[in-house]
C-alpha cells in the first residue's frame, strides 16, 4: 500500500501543488500527460482495476469527496490525465475522499 498523505486540512490546489512540489519532474506541463490522476473510496481497490499497484506517485486523504472531486477537475486543468473528460473524469461518490495518481504504461488500464 502507498503512503497516504493526511490532506483533510488542504484545500484541492493546495493537493495539486503538494504533488508536483513532491516531484518537480510535474512542474512541467508536458510530463503531467503521462500521470493518471483520480478519486476513490478505497485505493487498493481502484489501483488493482488499474494495474497500476507499482506505478503510484501520489495518494492523498481528503476531507470530503467535494475535495476530491475538485482536486480530478483541478489535475484536468493542470494537464494530468483524468480519464474519459466528457464526463468530468471518472467520477466520485460520497465514498470517494482518496486521490491518487501514477505513472501510465502499457500495462495500465485508465
Amino acid at each position: 500500500m502507498p503512503k497516504i498523505y493526511d490532506c483533510r486540512d488542504y484545500s484541492a490546489e493546495e493537493i495539486i501543488e503538494l504533488m508536483i512540489e513532491l516531484y518537480p519532474a510535474l512542474e512541467h506541463r508536458e510530463n503531467r500527460r503521462r500521470i493518471y490522476v483520480g478519486a476513490t473510496g478505497n485505493i487498493a481497490e481502484r489501483l488493482y482495476r488499474h494495474n497500476a499497484e507499482d506505478k503510484v506517485i501520489f495518494c492523498a486523504q481528503t476531507a470530503h469527496q467535494n475535495v476530491a472531486a475538485k482536486v480530478e477537475t483541478l489535475a484536468h486543468d493542470y494537464g494530468f490525465n483524468i480519464g474519459d473528460v466528457k464526463w468530468g473524469g471518472n467520477g466520485t461518490n460520497s465514498h470517494s475522499i482518496y486521490v491518487y495518481a501514477y505513472r501510465i504504461t502499457r500495462d495500465t488500464i485508465e
